[in-house]
């Protein structure tokens, strides 16, 4: 078939706000980590991945010709490039929520950004460097003078690579809700405060670096500014190389046994108990149903059916 002809059937897709969704280009990035994991032996959880999201099923608004996923059949897989993008937006908009509720609740609390880091590690190290700072975060959070400053917290972990000398940088992006004395009373912490605290809990033996600013948004959308964080993740870029099958291979199994049974976000405090009252579930579950798919019902009286072709490497409307 002339693939001028098969033009309007390849999928296109916008959301809300207009930005083109590259469903196209996660999927081949998905079949490069299927193809991945079965080099590595790993052929059921290669096959889930192979199949992920390779029919997509849409309502479709006649009146605005926007799109609604309510069928995708995705493997959720960690390392799968198609689930990581919708559990990042899906965790994009619950961290929204969640920060709406909380600035409602109470107007005098201040967003504030915190990243915590570590020295880079070799990958046979990456596991026992997570289980290190994820225990220096539960102690940061458990701290007296920590849990008297803020009032609720949302961390993502993320993990990125060093090509140059094949070294791996796990780090923690974190939202801390401060009280407003804070910023003004003798509890108010600089740089060098939080680098000193961080050492101790994650019991480091150097410096690390650590970087806490306030949340300055645009426009006053101070929710999204703050969800912007919960977009964190293990980027598929970071694994997935299409001319080196053998780092690939590498850095699919290192970073997937090392993530493995890991909370990759979190809430905590009055974040996590906002989240409880609005019935958010695990980030892991549900990635059809994410709210900026949303369009009215009424509205949506059209099924589109997209499934993917291997032949011409896009998703082909069937129906």
């Amino acid at each position: 078939m002339n693939n001028d002809n098969m033009d309007h059937k390849f999928l296109q897709d916008v959301s809300a706000t207009g930005r083109k969704r590259f469903w196209r280009l996660k999927k081949k990035q998905s079949i490069m980590l299927s193809e991945s994991l079965h080099r590595l032996g790993q052929n059921k959880k290669g096959n889930r991945v192979w199949w992920c999201a390779h029919e997509l099923e849409f309502v479709v608004s006649e009146i605005t010709g926007r799109k609604k996923l309510i069928r995708a059949g995705f493997c959720r897989e960690r390392l799968c490039v198609m689930c990581q993008w919708r559990r990042s937006m899906k965790v994009f908009h619950q961290v929204s929520k969640v920060i709406d509720r909380c600035l409602a609740k109470d107007n005098t609390i201040q967003p504030i950004f915190l990243t915590l880091t570590v020295k880079n590690c070799d990958g046979d190290q990456l596991r026992e460097v997570l289980d290190q700072i994820f225990g220096g975060w539960n102690a940061l959070t458990k701290h007296r003078k920590i849990r008297r400053i803020q009032k609720g917290w949302f961390r993502a972990l993320e993990v990125t690579y060093n090509q140059k000398d094949g070294s791996y940088h796990p780090h923690f992006h974190a939202i801390l809700l401060m009280d407003k004395p804070y910023f003004v009373g003798h509890d108010y912490m600089q740089t060098a405060d939080w680098v000193q605290m961080w050492r101790t809990s994650c019991k480091l033996d150097y410096d690390p670096i650590c970087d806490i600013r306030r949340v300055k948004p645009k426009r006053g959308a101070k929710h999204k500014a703050v969800a912007e964080v919960a977009k964190y993740t293990i980027k598929g870029s970071q694994y997935l190389y299409a001319q080196d099958d053998a780092l690939t291979d590498q850095l699919v199994d290192v970073i997937g046994k090392s993530i493995k049974g890991r909370r990759l976000y979190a809430f905590g405090g009055m974040m996590h108990k906002v989240a409880k009252e609005l019935k958010i579930e695990a980030a892991e579950g549900d990635l059809v149903n994410i709210d900026e798919d949303a369009i009215r019902s009424d509205l949506a009286e059209m099924i589109q059916v997209y499934k993917w072709s291997f032949g011409v490497e896009n998703y082909v409307r069937e129906r």
